[in-house]
């Protein structure tokens, strides 16, 4: 399967990005919710679901934009190949990982590195 000229991989990342996008809105409107009613709340559980509500942000956001770099590398035909050794990136990695930038021998040996 050439998963560069898939338009299947598209699709599912299009999706995606719509369901994060929905869901961070819900995070951010749960946000201005805390925000008005932190008088009502003790401090220790409202630092505590603040802090939560920020991490989900973040979350969300680098998933957002790894979506978004994923969708520009099929626009520019480079999607499905490993930065690290420019082979292609197996079929089933990119079904469980859509947004792989590498394939699973080049991840691991970054893994490893950053370990060490």
């Amino acid at each position: 399967m050439n998963a560069i000229k898939n338009p299947e991989y598209y699709e599912r990342l299009k999706t995606r990005r719509n369901e994060v996008m929905m869901t961070l809105a819900h995070v951010h409107k749960e946000q201005r919710t805390m925000e008005e009613n932190k008088d009502r709340i003790d401090c220790a559980a409202y630092e505590s679901r603040l802090h939560l509500l920020d991490n989900l942000t973040g979350w969300y956001v680098d998933e957002i934009a790894r979506i978004d770099e994923a969708l520009i590398r099929i626009a520019e035909g480079t999607y499905g190949i490993c930065v690290g050794c420019h082979e292609p990136i197996d079929a089933r990695r990119l079904e469980t990982t859509t947004v792989a930038i590498f394939c699973a021998p080049c991840q691991a040996m970054r893994e490893e590195l950053s370990t060490a």
